[in-house]
């Protein structure tokens, strides 16, 4: 057997999904779930670093992150053979170390189209891509519908537009966190709107939505006005992550959220301790870390997971970057989450385990972890569970 292919947190048992143990009570806030959707694939072994791979330095001469302990830049020791890029040093590494955060690699969907387009709606849509697909149904609209009548079943899209996770008969708010989310409503706006949809199924969602433009625009003209220094999306990450923590914590029917940060499709100069991307990681983990900290006392019932729609090749390209490839490293974050550690089925990173020769393989099926998730968090059964992640398999990565 080689000498890493195992299951660290026993993902290769039947998990009992009916005997599952809920999370938190069945009350109104008591459970919060945040998607975050990092859309242009994201190079998950420039943060998480397979660093006792000799391979890895052979094939990324000028972006890997150094070995722990070699000198400026060097990446900084989890185990025995993963490391984080010193640019969460200050950020993501202190909730790994009070085991709130754990890492899943060779993680990603079966999609292998290396599309972005196609990737991200077959990851949002959560149905396997077995037999004819449904673009009308997400899967955090299916997981809002089983939890039926549960108060923890309020979900929101934090996007520009409503985003394909949260398509589906279960209306959801959307609420933007950019551009036009500055510019409050006019005058008697928010009014006329909501006198459009009275008597209507959506009523009460076009009131929500109205109060909560409001108030996003309130906080945001003075919190994203730091932004404004040409930094990339990720970078404005941390003031946005703040709002949707505030709006969370302090609405018991936003308890299921969804947000995505772009800026992630590394083919040129991507850096490896320093540069583009390690500027975007340092973004993307000062905004979790305030996301944590503006839930407060609900962190401990609160789970975030960061997703990408694949990840990036295993060698660097000429132009010092890297091109679209397979699997990735997903993370899983919350005040209860059994963290502190490298979760799910791993292989040596070497040229024998490559992808079609070229890209980190796919081991661990994100809807088998999201599976995992949703059965701890929520209670849901096999048969609820399959509806949510029809086809997915029950693994225990033992994060909750």
């Amino acid at each position: 057997m080689d000498r890493r292919r195992f299951v660290r947190a026993g993902a290769g048992a039947a998990l009992a999904l009916a005997g599952a143990r809920v999370w938190a009570a069945p009350a109104a806030g008591s459970t919060k779930l945040l998607v975050v959707m990092l859309r242009g694939a994201y190079d998950g072994a420039s943060l998480l670093v397979p660093y006792s791979s000799d391979f890895y330095y052979r094939a990324r001469p000028g972006i890997a992150v150094p070995r722990p302990g070699a000198g400026d830049g060097a990446a900084i020791r989890l185990d025995a053979d993963w490391a984080l890029n010193p640019a969460v040093r200050d950020t993501l590494l202190p909730l790994y170390a009070k085991k709130q955060a754990a890492f899943v690699p060779f993680s990603g969907s079966g999609d292998t189209s290396r599309s972005h387009f196609q990737a991200q709606d077959l990851m949002e849509m959560g149905q396997g891509g077995a037999g004819p697909l449904d673009y009308s149904s997400g899967f955090l609209n299916r997981l809002v519908q089983a939890l039926g009548s549960d108060p923890r079943a309020g979900g929101v899209a934090f996007t520009n537009n409503l985003t394909l996770a949260f398509k589906g008969p279960v209306p959801v708010p959307n609420v933007s966190l950019r551009g036009g989310a500055r510019a409050p409503l006019p005058q008697g706006e928010g009014e006329r709107i909501a006198a459009m949809y009275e008597g209507t199924p959506l009523a009460s969602v076009a009131a929500a939505g109205i109060e909560t433009r409001r108030e996003v625009s309130q906080q945001l003209m003075t919190e994203m006005a730091e932004s404004a220094r040409g930094a990339g999306p990720a970078r404005a990450f941390e003031s946005q992550a703040r709002v949707v923590g505030r709006l969370m914590a302090s609405k018991s029917s936003y308890s299921i959220g969804f947000v995505d940060v772009g800026g992630w499709d590394t083919h040129v100069n991507q850096g490896a301790a320093q540069g583009a991307l390690a500027n975007n990681l340092e973004g993307l983990a000062a905004g979790i870390a305030a996301f944590a900290s503006e839930m407060g006392a609900l962190w401990p019932g609160t789970a975030v997971v960061v997703l990408s729609e694949f990840g990036r090749t295993a060698r660097e390209n000429g132009n010092r970057g890297t091109d679209h490839g397979h699997g990735n490293t997903l993370w899983v974050l919350g005040g209860g989450v059994a963290g502190g550690r490298v979760a799910g089925e791993q292989v040596p990173v070497d040229e024998r385990h490559l992808y079609q020769d070229r890209d980190f393989p796919v081991l661990n099926d994100y809807r088998s972890v999201l599976a995992h998730l949703f059965a701890r968090m929520y209670g849901l059964d096999g048969a609820r569970i399959e509806r949510v992640l029809p086809g997915a398999k029950a693994r225990n990565y033992g994060l909750v």
